[in-house]
């Protein structure tokens, strides 16, 4: 027979994990399933040659009193996460060598005023009212500062994400900033911690296939790759990307032609990254533990590795920027190609890399590297994309879901609502950042209305 629950769970990312934890500490009978053999997700633990490290930036927010994760544990049979507050500033490094300290207090603006004279009221204009006006008033050089912070944390630009966005992000970088002792990896088995002790499933190393349906044509579970069936009386949540939801989980067949479309036509974007040893006196050199350095293009046409995000816990460091992920899966005739376009790219990221932050010398040792190639090995999100959606909402997708009947697409805003009634989605990419705490709080909402049918 069938193992069968109220609501299935398929992936153990951040998203899935916190609806499901939710629903189980409410008392709804819950299973997750994850293809992995850890929970996580884009933040499961990164071990390498005996070290650990940050999966990421390394720099978390929410955490404050009655803020998201507070509230969100408050219902949950296990305790929060310890978390530090980072007591020093976020740095950005700008491509000039300049550093600008952004603090959350009123200090900022006359660092800001100071480090770009050529527009110092038109600077502070911006941050404090975020406009096209405002932002059209400023100098090239601070228009590279503001959008190098939105590709370092959004991976896009004031133009792509829009001003409402940026405002937002902008004002997160300044603070109030935590760590999470153990990293956000810890954040994630408590979660799963939480499912189990409330009478929930977590299954590891369990691949799902596809949804399963039943005879009147309504999806009634998921078929997993050992060739079972796992039922979900009431609903069932897919952690995976809204690509991955649509062209794995609900197939191509049964999905609309507006929706394939539309998903042809967004793209996110991937990541390099860096896991490196760093010597005690390279870390003393270094304006912060905790920082975001602008690149010069090395030709005309350079557009790669325009920045690069630095994150030290002890003596480990772990180093990104963007890439664009079609590069990443062109088609090459042996492994041995692919390995010395790798080494071609490790070559550029590490010249860039120390031409921004020369005080690294021989300071630091390359442990491992990551790309798309290997976030697509490890979690199978399509291209390996991460960040969601380009702009970070995802309107034309969240339209045509909810507007399908009346044939009129024009929600603006995430949804977690699919083409299949009793399918939802959870993740970053129906989320209005691909932060972790906006994750957590879209998770919430969709528990809410699951909890509510």
């Amino acid at each position: 027979m069938a193992p069968s629950y109220d609501v299935v769970v398929v992936g153990a990312g951040l998203g899935g994990l916190t609806v499901a934890a939710l629903l189980a500490a409410r008392g709804v009978s819950v299973c997750v399933l994850e293809r992995q053999s850890q929970v996580g997700g884009c933040i499961a633990r990164v071990e390498f040659s005996g070290h650990e490290f940050e999966p990421g930036m390394g720099i978390y927010s929410s955490f404050g009193d009655d803020e998201i994760y507070q509230r969100i544990f408050m219902e949950l049979p296990v305790d929060i996460p310890e978390t530090s507050l980072l007591t020093a500033p976020y740095v950005v490094r700008l491509a000039d060598g300049t550093d600008v300290k952004l603090a959350g207090d009123e200090s900022f603006f006359g660092e800001l005023s100071s480090v770009f004279r050529e527009c110092a009221d038109a600077g502070v204009q911006f941050y404090r009212n975020p406009t096209p006006d405002a932002f059209a008033r400023t100098s090239t050089r601070f228009q590279s500062f503001i959008d190098t912070q939105l590709r370092g944390f959004l991976h896009s630009s004031v133009d792509q994400c829009g001003y409402a966005a940026a405002a937002t992000m902008l004002q997160r970088i300044r603070g109030p900033l935590y760590e999470i002792r153990g990293g956000p990896a810890r954040l994630a088995e408590r979660l799963a911690e939480s499912i189990k002790r409330s009478g929930g499933a977590v299954r590891l190393n369990t691949p799902v296939l596809r949804l399963a349906y039943d005879q009147s044509g309504q999806a009634a579970g998921v078929d997993l790759l050992s060739g079972e069936t796992v039922v979900a009386r009431k609903a069932i949540v897919s952690n995976l990307t809204i690509w991955d939801t649509y062209g794995k989980l609900v197939g191509l067949n049964r999905t609309p032609t507006e929706i394939k479309k539309l998903l042809n036509t967004l793209q996110g974007t991937g990541a390099y990254l860096v896991y490196a040893t760093m010597e005690d006196s390279a870390i003393s050199r270094l304006p912060s533990t905790r920082l975001l350095a602008e690149t010069r293009p090395v030709t005309d046409d350079d557009n790669s590795f325009t920045e690069f995000t630095l994150a030290i816990h002890g003596g480990t460091a772990t180093l990104k920027s963007a890439t664009d992920v079609n590069e990443w899966f062109t088609f090459h005739a042996s492994e041995e190609d692919f390995e010395e376009s790798d080494q071609a790219a490790l070559e550029q990221f590490w010249t860039k890399l120390h031409a921004a932050l020369p005080e690294l010398g021989s300071g630091v040792e390359i442990i491992e590297t990551a790309n798309p190639r290997t976030y697509y090995d490890q979690t199978r999100r399509k291209l390996g994309m991460i960040m969601g959606l380009p702009s970070g909402i995802p309107s034309g997708v969240s339209g045509l879901q909810s507007g399908l009947s009346s044939g009129r697409p024009t929600a603006q805003i995430p949804s977690p609502l699919t083409v299949i009634p009793n399918l939802f989605i959870a993740g970053d990419t129906v989320s209005h950042f691909p932060t972790l705490d906006t994750v957590v709080s879209a998770a919430l909402s969709l528990a809410d209305e699951i909890k509510k049918r």
